[in-house]
């Protein structure tokens, strides 16, 4: 499990502080497995109480035991990435392991219960996918609204309500145009589910359900301001999903 997955899981128990120490160590991950906590604490100018009250807060024993796991993370993130194929085959696994995690009946129920159900994907990927969704839940008599832009999102945002259910497709579940609206669904008590990336993200932190899929960024060009995003595993979490509500809900 990822520091982000950890995060995320227990970020009700989270001050702000708290997550201002998170930041320095996510941004310097390397450095603190070899840090101890007196230098840690100057660096991030806190105690050594509160770093390990904050591991305690993520599962750890301690500080101590919060490092071991820091190591063997850059140990997986430091082996070779240069066979895609077989970076393929391990999302793949990852996220089956992950579908494996979740339990699906709340949200299944959920759209069995729905008034309405909405789905919202960010970009043309996300997009796909959620037209996909859409199509393969036309079989069990179950209609779906796409929203096909952001525009179209705050036209009808007011018209929600928490008998409705909206689906949010992101691949990087920090998508500023969203906060907004996420906002007025919560104030509102609208329930809405996240499908995003294993990851420490704003709109999985928010929802009421989340789903998570394996990402590994392919490395196909040298330019740092490419991004290169391919939607496999998506796609299979959202498949898994739709066949789980065939097998216990329709």
């Amino acid at each position: 499990m990822s520091l982000e997955t950890f995060i995320n899981a227990n970020r009700s128990k989270l001050s702000e502080n708290d997550l201002d120490i998170l930041s320095y160590i996510l941004a310097n991950k390397e450095s603190v497995t070899h840090t101890g906590i007196h230098d840690l604490s100057l660096q991030s100018h806190t105690s050594k109480s509160t770093i390990v009250r904050l591991t305690q807060k993520l599962g750890f024993t301690g500080f101590s035991e919060f490092k071991y796991y820091l190591k063997n993370e850059k140990k997986k993130e430091t082996l070779s990435v240069k066979n895609n194929l077989a970076l393929l085959e391990n999302d793949i696994k990852e996220t089956m392991s992950l579908i494996s995690q979740t339990n699906m009946h709340p949200l299944c129920e959920a759209i069995s219960l729905a008034n309405r159900v909405f789905i919202y994907g960010t970009g043309w990927g996300e997009k796909k996918a959620a037209d996909d969704f859409t199509r393969n839940f036309m079989s069990c008599n179950v209609f779906i609204i796409p929203i096909p832009s952001v525009t179209e999102l705050n036209w009808n945002i007011d018209s929600f309500t928490k008998d409705d259910l909206v689906i949010f497709i992101s691949f990087s579940g920090e998508n500023l145009e969203l906060e907004d609206n996420i906002t007025k669904l919560k104030l509102r008590g609208v329930p809405f589910c996240s499908v995003t990336p294993l990851s420490q993200n704003y709109l999985s932190s928010q929802s009421t359900y989340q789903l998570y899929y394996q990402f590994t960024h392919l490395q196909i060009d040298n330019d740092p301001a490419k991004e290169f995003n391919f939607f496999i595993t998506l796609n299979i979490v959202i498949d898994s999903l739709f066949r789980f509500y065939l097998d216990h809900y329709f």
